[in-house]
C-alpha cells in the first residue's frame, strides 16, 4: 500500500458519515448481523458510533467486541468504499469535546445523546480495505490509518476552531464555498475540522442547503497548522 493511497483511504473516512456495521450475531450464532450505522471519526481517525443498549448490534458487541463497518460514499464515486475491521471498544461519553464534536454533525442526537441507554462505542482499527476504484484496491494494517495522528492536538482544539470561524470569518466561508464548489451560499458554518480537512454546511435561499468537505493539502495537527491551511486557502479564493 502506497502513502498515497494510505491518505487517500484517511481522506475518505474522515470526509463520510454513513457505514454498515457487521457484527456476530447472539441470537443466530455463526451468522453476521448487519445495521445501518452512522458514525463520525475521532481525531485519531477512529469511527465513533452511538447506539442504543437494547439494539441487537448493541447486544451483539457487548458480546463480541470483533466487528466490521463498511463505509461508502453518497457522492458520484459508488465504487470507492472502505472496510475497517477491529474491535468496538466502549467510548467515554463524557468527553465534551467529542459530544460538541458529535453533535454538531448530528443535532437531532442532542435528544437522545446524554440518555443512559444510549453507549458510545469507537471502533479500534486492525485491519482496512480500501477500494479506490476500478483497479485500485489493496488491504493494510489499520494503524496505518493513525500513526501520523498521534501527536495530533485537535480533539482539545476543534471546537475553538470551529467557534472562531463562525464568529469571525463567515466570509472566508462563502469564498470557499464558491472557489472550490461552485456554490454561491447564502449562508455557510462550518461543522468540524480534522487533520484532513474540514465541513460545511451552507444554505441558499431557503430551499436549497448541504454540507460541503474541503481537504487539506498536507495533513494538519494543531491549531495553528489549521489557521495556515485556512489563511492559505483565503488566499487561493481571493488571487
Amino acid at each position: 500500500m502506497s502513502a498515497a493511497l494510505t491518505r487517500e483511504a484517511r481522506q475518505f473516512l474522515f470526509a463520510n458519515r454513513h457505514a454498515v456495521l457487521s457484527t456476530y450475531s447472539m441470537k443466530y450464532p455463526g451468522y453476521p448481523f448487519g445495521a445501518i450505522a452512522p458514525f463520525v471519526c475521532n481525531q485519531q481517525a477512529e469511527p465513533v458510533i452511538l447506539v442504543n443498549a437494547s439494539a441487537e448490534h448493541a447486544k451483539n458487541m457487548h458480546e463480541n467486541a470483533k466487528v466490521s463497518l463498511l463505509v461508502f460514499s453518497e457522492a458520484e464515486n459508488r465504487q470507492a468504499q472502505l472496510t475497517l475491521i477491529g474491535e468496538a471498544l466502549p467510548s467515554e461519553k463524557n468527553d465534551a469535546d467529542f459530544r460538541a464534536r458529535y453533535l454538531r454533525y448530528f443535532p437531532d442526537a442532542v435528544t437522545y445523546y446524554d440518555l443512559e441507554e444510549f453507549q458510545l462505542y469507537r471502533i479500534r482499527l486492525e485491519h482496512v480495505r480500501y477500494i479506490a476504484g476500478l483497479g485500485r484496491v489493496d488491504w493494510f494494517e489499520g494503524d496505518s490509518l493513525n500513526e501520523e495522528l498521534s501527536a495530533s492536538m485537535l480533539a482539545a482544539q476543534e471546537s475553538g476552531i470551529v467557534s472562531h470561524m463562525n464568529d469571525d470569518h463567515i466570509d472566508s466561508m462563502l469564498e470557499y464555498c464558491q472557489h472550490i464548489h461552485g456554490i454561491t451560499a447564502d449562508q455557510a458554518e462550518m461543522i468540524g475540522l480534522d487533520a484532513e480537512g474540514f465541513d460545511v454546511k451552507y444554505t441558499q435561499g431557503e430551499e436549497n442547503y448541504g454540507q460541503l468537505r474541503f481537504q487539506f493539502e498536507k495533513p494538519v495537527l494543531n491549531a495553528m497548522d489549521a489557521r495556515k491551511a485556512l489563511v492559505a486557502l483565503a488566499q487561493a479564493c481571493r488571487s
